[in-house]
């Protein structure tokens, strides 16, 4: 008996779904960056028509995603949300169908607060999270985009402060909600980037996660965006991406180069592609051709799924360069112009450890032939040069000499020292804070075995974040002087973002002003009326 009843209760158990992870990051198109919170079945139809007649489904942009504005402001009555009769007539379910019957995937939307983004009173998950994603799989959903506004408060919009709104239980809960239905669905956190160790959380809950506030329509957040996703690579892999926002490219917000750029930079970080500007016949012709290279697509769709660093930062020259992993051994190169002006550059690729390697333009769609030493690259304003490099051979350019923690420093102004826990503010679990206006750290009897410059690997706390600023002229940077020897100082600005006020990142520069022997002094001060990063050391490279 025993059995025959455990028998008849497996049959009739249903089936229950999981949180689908997609291998690469996913693309598609949403309604927000055109449309706003007012979005309509015939916008949405006309755009899902478009990734089909612009030849963008065949690229891999296959989910197509109704944001804020869809709903009512009341629920039924098994407490499930409702779409607006007025704006979508055939309902969540038919519109479903429509898109599945595209060969498209059907994005939806909801947030972990009260109310959704954009309105005072159209419905959101908060407390209602199984009844929504029952909703979800009954309509056929695909993915759903998760946001973040109301978390605290039926009157207040964003609350980006405080610990419940920075808390990931509420996006936890829906994850939990949508693995209990009969459909498998992809889950796309929105939670801006806000809180602590956000990586580390919202990589193991969902298949992607935003890492700033909103991009808007202007250069300067594509700076502060490309600023805030530096850290990010250490959660970054297949089924686990960080989201730089939707790209804004055919919305008459940048130029055809930076468009480029912009589409480049968030490929080779592995972020989400996906497309907000309106897909009919008046889309224009260079931005549909930068959506649609298929070379700078497999970047993004790259099978390691792995995010490229931040391998060089030249400041004030205003240029950086970037260097990620591919599959088959290969490695992609970006060499970023921030600059409005043309201008030339040197990289020396054997400082990369690269002795010599076959490079690939893959905006020229040029081969390059066989690259080795510096090269002199050519780059027009706002460039990002993509090189995929291939038959790569390696040699260890560079090794650590000897490290110079910054608490053994001398310390001058508000800079003071923390004793971190054991693991944190690593390699030596201590760091300088509060290097303010007039403040200083001194690290004397510095070893260099030659004149001139070195490379430096600067430890700082990459923690901290623009979501206040970023409407205005926020750029997720903290900028810090250098001297060395009583030389000019430099200022360098230090990326932001990701963990918490003990988590350790490194940016490396190179320095001009050593000289041999060790007697070198090198100066670390903030810049006019900011603070500069947290310090833990520097690692010197020869």
């Amino acid at each position: 008996m025993t059995t025959t009843l455990l028998l008849l209760a497996s049959a009739i158990a249903p089936v229950l779904a999981t949180l689908a992870r997609s291998p690469t990051p996913p693309m598609g198109w949403n309604s927000y960056n055109a449309y706003s919170c007012s979005p309509h079945e015939d916008i949405v139809k006309l755009n899902a028509q478009g990734l089909i007649d612009l030849g963008l489904k065949d690229l891999g942009y296959d989910i197509v995603t109704t944001d804020c504005g869809w709903p009512t402001s009341e629920r039924d009555s098994q407490q499930r949300m409702q779409w607006n009769a007025t704006l979508f007539p055939s309902g969540g379910k038919a519109l479903g169908d429509f898109i599945h019957s595209l060969g498209l995937k059907f994005g939806l939307y909801s947030g972990a607060g009260y109310y959704q983004c954009g309105s005072t009173n159209l419905t959101a998950s908060l407390g209602y999270e199984d009844e929504d994603a029952e909703a979800f799989a009954e309509w056929g959903g695909d993915t759903l985009k998760y946001d973040n506004c109301y978390a605290t408060s039926r009157t207040t919009m964003v609350d980006s402060t405080s610990t419940e709104a920075q808390s990931p239980a509420r996006f936890e809960k829906m994850a939990a909600s949508l693995n209990a239905t009969d459909r498998d669905m992809q889950y796309f956190i929105c939670q801006w980037g806000i809180g602590q160790d956000v990586g580390d959380w919202a990589s193991k809950t969902g298949n992607t996660w935003r890492m700033s506030n909103d991009i808007y329509n202007a250069w300067r957040s594509i700076w502060r965006i490309t600023n805030e996703v530096f850290p990010y690579y250490r959660w970054t892999q297949p089924g686990a991406f960080p989201d730089m926002d939707m790209l804004i490219i055919g919305l008459d917000a940048l130029s055809e180069e930076e468009e480029r750029f912009h589409f480049g930079m968030w490929a080779i970080n592995k972020s989400p592609l996906i497309i907000g500007g309106i897909l009919n016949g008046s889309f224009q012709n260079a931005s549909l051709a930068t959506l649609s290279n298929q070379e700078v697509i497999s970047i993004d769709q790259d099978a390691l799924g792995k995010q490229a660093q931040l391998m060089r930062r030249y400041t004030e020259e205003e240029w950086d360069i970037w260097l990620g992993e591919l599959s088959d051994s290969r490695r992609v190169l970006g060499i970023a112009n921030w600059r409005n002006q043309s201008r030339r550059v040197e990289v020396d690729l054997s400082s990369l450890n690269i002795s010599s390697a076959n490079a690939r333009d893959v905006w020229a769609l040029e081969d390059l032939g066989a690259v080795s030493g510096s090269q002199d690259v050519c780059l027009v304003g706002h460039e990002l040069k993509l090189w995929v490099l291939s038959n790569i051979t390696t040699k260890e350019a560079y090794t650590s000499s000897r490290y110079y923690a910054a608490a053994n420093g001398t310390l001058a102004g508000t800079a003071s020292i923390t004793t971190c826990a054991a693991g944190e503010c690593a390699p030596v679990a201590k760091k300088v804070g509060d290097i303010g206006p007039g403040a200083t750290v001194t690290i004397s009897s510095v070893s260099s075995r030659s004149n001139g410059k070195n490379l430096v690997g600067v430890d700082f706390i990459n923690y901290d974040y623009a979501f206040e600023t970023a409407w205005d002229w926020g750029s997720n940077t903290r900028n810090m002087t250098i001297a060395v020897n009583g030389g000019t100082p430099k200022r360098w600005a230090f990326p932001i973002s990701g963990g918490d006020w003990y988590e350790t990142g490194r940016l490396m520069i190179d320095i001009d002003g050593f000289q041999a022997g060790d007697e070198n002094q090198v100066v670390f001060r903030s810049m006019d009326a900011s603070f500069a990063p947290d310090l833990v050391g520097f690692d010197m490279f020869e």
